[in-house]
């Protein structure tokens, strides 16, 4: 075979600089020239490959199979090259080729490479970035709650959009088909058809053991007086309680049998035990609730212990084992809009991996609507889907997998540890943004919504020889500060359902998913309260309180679906007056012990005097009556002038403690403070930027004045 070397060796030019093809034009050259001369290429080598001296053919047949021959020779190098992570060396010079066909080109690497006329270099924060094209913030609904804002929700009403009756109902009736299903099979447990009314009450009963955890589930019942916990009795019996939990069924089980017989086979489908419920409650999150523009994605762990074939293993986690969520929550308040569970490594339908593929199909432009900026971690982020991302018009931020930025033909840019604290190199790829931030180790993050510095710092506390700490200010990309506040919205939705979760050990999986569904509508539930309170300047309820009202009603709804206050057993009875006046003695023995004859004296001296005048004075007002008169008595006796004094003793406090103990409100402006009046005694404000002690002794010595007169 003949070889030309001048071909030769401009094919490995035209190789290794095939990046710069877009900005600089290809040369040319005249292939008579090229050919007319002859060499030995013995001492010419390629990997894998070994010539034999010959003499150049100049037919055209001869150069055609010489130029496939070498094409494939330059790709096996480039390869052995990459892998060994060696740098390609090309000559300083040598002829150019004529113009090849277009498949003597190299395809395109799988991320897309740097958009025309962009400069292939990193860059420092001392170098200037160009703002980047943010899109509108236009949602398809207003964001917040879909619900009337004049109306008062009750706990009961905002949880029954999520549990309405229908879902209630047809839960009722999968749950007594798989009942009547357990009794063919021969369970020995009996069973009585339960109603839409008894579910509430056994939703009740779940909520309630989120509040107060104990060892065993029959601890709830006991009636002795270590427990004492008299609701869950009140409201249902243990054994009727077990009945519903061992027949709990959310999918019809004669679609179960059916879906069962077609294990193995593409018509399978392993969410079927799940499917209606969790149907329900992901249309009820997205249909009352529209998130605000900054949203995060990230993947939750459900924990679970059973036999599934969906149950992963989360290393990081303190749970190690449970199935895998992907989550889309409004950043701002952790609401829960969509989710995705997780089914097992598939082919990616897009080809683009599973992680585009979950982030795509949570993101609904139809619904969700344009300008939303969406936060993601490193295990989603990619250069191909915030590309994606960018032409629907949202806006995405997130950190970033080197080998995942795309950026072919690119030098290398990994900072080195010892590299200095706060260096910031970025590089800019048309829309795409990608930074190398040292922070404590490097950051590398990618994001279309932000610009590469905008003189943004950051406190970082650094330890110095000698033991002692520094903080200092370091310069940050414009994306850290961001991203670190929006990027946590599921982590927040997991620590609100973690508080107060209805999770119960169980080996059914899809019992699991019953109890997170419950987790995840109390949630947003308590939400979309806190929502509509301060929309209406009103003060939302702490979840624990929202759980609590939620029980309570829950418990006492009737047939007709309206709350009926019921009293706990023990207390059905009314106590006898006798009764009555034993606590009453017992509690004057208490304050005895507290606060000495004189206060006991005077309260009995007190609640004649009320009774005569058919009211009844709260503790408080005791109080304070008191405080006066011993006032009115130290100034008659010893006479006291107005003057500032601290309303403790310094001298027997310790020293960091004399700023905060003894504080009371002050009588002029109601904030605290830590002095008083000598004479007066009434707390007062002296400060420099407020002198309350002065102002109020002038209103109090006009009133007198005016009184006077």
């Amino acid at each position: 075979m003949f070889l030309n070397c001048n071909l030769f060796l401009s094919l490995i030019r035209l190789r290794e600089e095939d990046d710069d093809s877009q900005t600089k034009p290809s040369e040319t050259v005249d292939m008579k020239e090229s050919s007319s001369n002859t060499i030995n290429v013995s001492q010419t080598r390629v990997r894998g490959f070994s010539f034999h001296p010959t003499e150049v053919s100049r037919s055209s047949e001869d150069e055609q199979d010489a130029y496939s021959f070498v094409k494939d020779a330059i790709k096996t190098v480039s390869k052995a090259a990459i892998k060994k992570g060696r740098k390609k060396v090309s000559p300083q010079s040598s002829p150019s080729l004529a113009s090849t066909p277009a498949k003597c080109r190299r395809n395109a690497d799988p991320a897309l490479p740097l958009t025309s006329g962009s400069e292939r270099r990193w860059r420092t924060e001392d170098e200037p970035d160009l703002q980047p094209k943010l899109f509108p913030f236009k949602p398809a609904r207003n964001p917040g709650p879909q619900l009337d804002a004049q109306k008062n929700y009750t706990p009961l009403e905002v949880f029954q959009l999520f549990f309405s009756k229908d879902v209630v109902d047809t839960l009722c009736l999968n749950t007594n088909k798989n009942a009547q299903r357990r009794q063919k099979q021969r369970f020995k447990e009996p069973w009585r058809t339960i109603s839409v009314e008894e579910m509430y009450k056994y939703l009740s009963i779940i909520i309630y053991m989120g509040l107060l955890n104990v060892h065993n589930v029959s601890d709830y019942w006991v009636e002795n007086r270590l427990y004492g916990i008299p609701f869950c009795r009140s409201v249902m019996t243990m054994s009727r309680f077990r009945a519903i939990t061992y027949s709990l069924h959310m999918s019809d089980p004669a679609e179960d049998e059916e879906n069962d017989k077609k294990k193995g086979t593409a018509g399978y489908d392993q969410l079927m035990r799940i499917k209606p419920l969790k149907d329900q409650i992901l249309e009820a999150c997205r249909t009352l609730y529209h998130p605000f523009q900054n949203l995060s994605i990230d993947e939750l762990m459900v924990r679970s212990k059973s036999r599934n074939c969906l149950k992963k293993s989360f290393e990081s986690e303190h749970e190690r084992y449970g199935f895998k969520v992907y989550v889309l929550a409004d950043s701002r308040n952790g609401y829960t809009w969509d989710f995705n569970i997780f089914v097992g490594k598939n082919p990616s339908a897009s080809g683009k991996g599973d992680s585009y593929d979950a982030v795509m199909n949570l993101l609904n432009v139809p619904c969700l609507g344009t300008g939303y900026h969406i936060y993601l971690n490193k295990d989603f982020t990619s250069a191909t889907l915030l590309r994606d991302l960018y032409r629907k018009h949202l806006g995405a931020c997130g950190t970033i997998r080197e080998q995942y930025m795309g950026l072919s033909g690119v030098q290398e840019n990994s900072m080195a540890p010892t590299t200095k604290r706060g260096t910031i190199n970025w590089l800019r790829d048309g829309e795409l943004l990608f930074t190398k931030w040292m922070d404590a180790r490097p950051v590398t993050m990618c994001s279309t919504i932000h610009k590469a510095f905008a003189e943004e710092q950051v406190q970082r506390r650094k330890q110095l020889e000698d033991g002692t700490w520094l903080t200092q200010s370091l310069p940050a990309p414009e994306q850290v500060k961001p991203y670190n506040l929006y990027v946590g919205g599921v982590d927040l939705c997991g620590s609100l359902i973690k508080c107060y979760s209805v999770a119960q050990k169980t080996m059914k999986w899809y019992k699991t998913f019953f109890f997170h569904f419950v987790d995840v509508a109390v949630v947003n539930s308590w939400l979309m309260h806190k929502d509509l309170a301060v929309t209406s300047s009103k003060k939302p309820m702490a979840q624990k309180q929202f759980r609590e009202k939620l029980c309570s009603q829950l418990a006492g709804i009737t047939p007709s679906g309206s709350v009926q206050e019921k009293r706990w057993e023990g207390h059905d009875e009314e106590l006898s007056k006798q009764q009555v006046e034993q606590q009453y003695e017992q509690l004057m023995e208490q304050q005895y012990e507290k606060q000495g004859k004189w206060w006991v004296e005077q309260h009995y001296k007190f609640e004649q005097q009320c009774k005569q005048q058919n009211e009844i004075k709260t503790d408080q007002q005791f109080e304070e009556e008191r405080e006066e008169e011993e006032r009115e008595e130290e100034e008659l006796e010893f006479g006291s002038m107005c003057c500032p004094v601290p309303t403790h003793d310094p001298t027997i406090v310790e020293s960091w403690k004399k700023a905060s103990v003894g504080r009371k409100n002050c009588r002029f402006c109601k904030q605290k403070t830590v002095w008083q009046c000598e004479s007066c005694r009434v707390a007062l404000c002296i400060i420099p930027e407020r002198n309350c002690f002065r102002l109020w002794h002038i209103n109090k010595d006009k009133k007198e004045h005016d009184s006077g007169e």
